[in-house]
């Protein structure tokens, strides 16, 4: 037995005084489930709130008011605007504006009182089936003793089946593919550094830019073949097929791409050793999961933590995913959420190219 453990001294000292050297190591196993607790804890509500609205009114009358305020008086519905007609609601609900659509027909208030029912159309965003379930809900609510209660008929949009891979598989391949494009190039850098190939780097003539531009371009042609490879399977395995434009698709997945291999090469640039890029890429795989909206509406977040959620690429272009695949949405109705995902792409790149220092050290 002593024989066994002979040296078991010599070697924990060792780690320690590793452990000691390495203090942003220690740091990150130590903060990093502490800061992803508090974040996750308050970020994941399973009761879906405050779903963005829009009213299209055709009655203006007291009794239309009264049955709009008991929908906002659920918290399930926020009325976000009045629209004018039926088709500027479908046009907004294509664009991702809003996820519910309240029409109320003209003749709302006259059948008060009478034998004819107060009926109200409903529009409902299918592409994410838990807020359409609970939009669904908030018509349920209203006291049945408030005045203006009327029956809903509603018309779910994007996906009338309510099928759950119609909704997962568009954000599960956005998800899927920052993790893998983070990962590709987060131990880059370091590899170099660590392979001694670095030093080759240095008396090179290549710029900061050509070479954080000349790693990235392999992995971005990487990428988009497996971007293909994803939706394939999709649509063969889970039957979920893409409603708008491939090319739209993949033209507004380059700069997701890039800007996803930009976070890595940040990573890269910042960690130390293999093992501190491990640890940073773990930092931003669970964020991209629960912070996105792949699982939970970001409308329900704390507004600090949705602010957090525009740090990562992936939540735009989940947006431009559902809004493709699902919506069947054009470029112009995804310019929002391309102007973001270009902002971040420029700026991850800059961080990179800044962050690179032609040297060991």
């Amino acid at each position: 037995m002593r024989g066994a453990l002979y040296g078991y001294r010599s070697v924990a000292i060792k780690e320690l005084l590793h452990l000691q050297r390495d203090r942003l190591t220690v740091v990150m196993a130590l903060l990093l489930p502490v800061i992803q607790l508090s974040l996750y804890g308050f970020a994941i509500d399973f009761d879906v709130r405050h779903i963005r609205t829009m009213a299209v009114d055709l009655d203006r009358s007291r009794e239309s008011r009264a049955y709009l305020d008991t929908l906002r008086n659920t918290q399930y519905l926020d009325i976000a605007g009045y629209l004018a007609t039926p088709e500027e609601a479908e046009e907004k609900m294509r664009r991702g504006e809003c996820r519910v659509a309240v029409i109320i027909p003209p003749d709302f208030a006259r059948r008060v009182g009478t034998r004819e029912p107060q009926t109200v159309r409903v529009l409902i965003d299918g592409s994410d089936s838990q807020v359409a379930l609970r939009a669904r809900m908030a018509f349920l609510r209203p006291s049945a003793s408030a005045p203006g209660v009327a029956e809903a008929r509603f018309n779910v949009m994007y996906n009338p089946q309510m099928r759950t891979p119609t909704f997962m598989i568009p954000g599960l391949i956005g998800v899927l593919m920052q993790i893998v494009t983070v990962s590709l190039t987060s131990f880059s850098l370091v590899r170099e550094r660590e392979q001694g190939t670095l030093e080759q780097l240095m008396v090179s003539p290549v710029g900061r830019l050509g070479l954080m531009l000349g790693k990235l371009t392999p992995y971005a042609f990487l990428a988009m073949l497996e971007m293909g490879a994803v939706l394939l399977i999709g649509n063969l395995a889970f039957d979920v097929q893409v409603a708008g434009s491939l090319v739209t698709l993949f033209l507004l997945t380059i700069p997701f791409v890039i800007a996803s291999l930009a976070m890595g090469l940040l990573i890269s640039t910042v960690a130390q050793n293999q093992a501190q890029a491990l640890q940073f890429t773990l930092l931003t795989m669970m964020p991209s999961i629960l912070l996105s909206g792949f699982i939970f509406p970001r409308e329900t977040m704390p507004g600090f933590i949705y602010l957090i959620t525009f740090a990562f690429p992936v939540t735009f272009y989940l947006e431009i995913l559902r809004g493709v695949v699902v919506r069947g949405a054009g470029l112009l109705d995804l310019t929002p959420s391309l102007l973001s995902l270009l902002a971040i792409t420029a700026i991850l790149l800059a961080l990179s190219t800044l962050r690179f220092r032609k040297s060991l050290a």
